[in-house]
């Protein structure tokens, strides 16, 4: 938000401005988002549906993570590879899940589409990842592939973000992980221009990424949020529970409609990344 008055960037709910001291009005009340709607028809031929929208899963993730062209190739490599297959047997078994839901009036709108979500994410990476390395234009550590079906209770956070970024396949990128080691200088600019956190949250590591090397911009990656600093841009923070959304713009990505850019291939990874961590945090 910005001052009414002086056009200040002010923090989300300030009263007063910090630069001219005007008094800020309140900002509107969001409305309820309405209940989720069912993904698939649980009176109809769930299967059939199931594996239709896996196939739209699929071209949308293509569309998000890779190039729209490239649609046909991983078509067609899901079936030489063979995992169809493997498509139409997940169908079956969640489709036997969704059931035992039904049977049992839990399978609500939000739960369902909840499992399919999950089911079609771990799918799409198992076949991106191990299935058409050849074919992406950024390679994917198969390290990803180890986190699957774990709940946020099993995840190592810290070793989830390092397998996730694969920062030994990035050697341009300046990565501190100790920071006993990290130059004070560095550490104390990264604390005063753009890594805020809170009590007892624990910091990953830091990233820098600032032209001279001095760590006034770059990003990083807590217990709790992603925190980053842009040259010429404010300082941000998306917390993992509230994302609200992450997506690949042309070469760089928008974290909740704010820029964020290290690299095409590292964006294309913490884009995961923050997808993942927040499925985990919800």
């Amino acid at each position: 938000m910005k001052c009414h008055k002086c056009q200040t960037s002010l923090p989300p709910g300030a009263r007063f401005c910090f630069n001219c001291g005007a008094p800020q009005p309140e900002a509107p009340k969001r409305e309820a988002k309405p209940p989720p709607k069912p993904m698939v028809d649980l009176d109809g031929d769930i299967e059939k549906q199931l594996v239709e929208l896996f196939f739209q899963a699929l071209r949308l993730r293509v569309e998000e993570e890779h190039r729209e062209e490239q649609f046909q190739a991983y078509s067609e490599r899901l079936y030489e590879s063979g995992f169809r297959d493997t498509v139409y047997r997940k169908a079956s078994h969640l489709a036997e899940e969704l059931r035992a839901l039904q049977k049992k009036s839990a399978a609500t709108p939000r739960e369902a589409n909840r499992r399919i979500v999950e089911s079609f994410e771990e799918q799409l990476d198992y076949f991106i990842i191990h299935h058409c390395q050849d074919i992406n234009d950024t390679p994917l550590p198969e390290a990803i592939l180890r986190w699957q079906g774990m709940g946020r209770e099993d995840v190592d956070l810290f070793q989830l973000a390092l397998d996730y970024l694969d920062f030994a396949g990035e050697p341009d990128e300046t990565v501190y992980t100790d920071f006993l080691k990290m130059p004070v200088d560095k550490l104390k600019n990264a604390g005063r221009f753009f890594l805020f956190p809170e009590k007892e949250e624990r910091i990953f590591f830091i990233c820098d990424q600032s032209l001279l090397g001095s760590c006034r911009e770059g990003f990083a990656l807590t217990g709790r949020a992603l925190y980053w600093k842009a040259q010429l841009q404010t300082a941000r923070k998306a917390p993992y529970a509230t994302l609200e959304s992450v997506r690949r713009e042309k070469g760089w990505l928008l974290v909740n409609g704010h820029f964020f850019n290290a690299n095409p291939s590292l964006n294309l990874k913490m884009m995961k990344l923050l997808k993942k961590l927040n499925r985990l945090f919800r």
